[in-house]
């Protein structure tokens, strides 16, 4: 079973004095390159990138990823804009990690067009809630096989901010790995991959009776 969880300190994976690092706030990415850090830490595309290799590939849902990174962060700074972001102030990128254990990783194939089609079916997720949303594939030898989730906390639709509790991550933690569990079975052929994932805490079980919160940030 993958696990969702939340980044909560700021990656030092490069070298002291170095840059290039995703920069935020007590982990609430409040400063105002925090989309661009984040966007570009997550695609490994900041300038003098040293961890290039980690990545396997990344997408987005309600931004153009087809071009270049920058164009995201313009589509995602323009929504946050438009809906006043710099009067409001608060968090700006919202940052979610989904761990695949190794066995799924395998029972993917290690197929980077696998892991491309589970990234933006897991995307599809929060673009439904009304948030622009990139993800990236990364694979190292000490996190392995894990899926960044980079979101605008301001809704496109109405221009509320972002707001999640525990039990929604659980949620959309039980909904990636349905999704992982079908490109599993489609991958592999098997029925066990159903097995397993029961087997490992239920998460395909009882998470669509829990709401989706939002709040309006002042």
């Amino acid at each position: 079973m993958g696990i969702l969880g939340i980044p909560t300190r700021e990656n030092k994976g490069n070298k002291e004095g170095n840059n290039n690092r995703a920069r935020y706030k007590k982990g609430n990415y409040t400063n105002e390159d925090a989309v661009e850090n984040v966007l570009h830490y997550v695609t490994r595309t900041r300038e003098n990138e040293e961890r290039g290799d980690d990545l396997i590939n990344y997408g987005a849902v309600g931004a153009d990823y087809f071009h270049s990174v920058d164009n995201m962060i313009q589509q995602f700074r323009y929504v946050q804009y438009v809906y006043g972001i710099n009067s409001r102030r608060g968090r700006r990128m919202y940052h979610e990690v989904l761990n695949l254990k190794d066995c799924e990783f395998e029972r993917l194939g290690r197929n980077p067009e696998v892991l491309w089609q589970v990234g933006m079916e897991c995307c599809q997720v929060y673009f439904q809630m009304g948030h622009q949303a990139v993800f990236a594939v990364h694979w190292e030898p000490e996190k392995r096989c894990h899926i960044h989730f980079a979101v605008n906390t301001i809704n496109f639709q109405n221009g509320w901010k972002w707001h999640t509790t525990l039990p929604e991550i659980k949620q959309r933690e039980g909904i990636f790995n349905e999704i992982l569990c079908r490109y599993q079975i489609m991958v592999t052929g098997a029925i066990e991959v159903l097995e397993f994932l029961n087997g490992e805490g239920n998460a395909l079980d009882g998470h669509k009776d829990v709401p989706y919160g939002y709040h309006i940030e002042t």
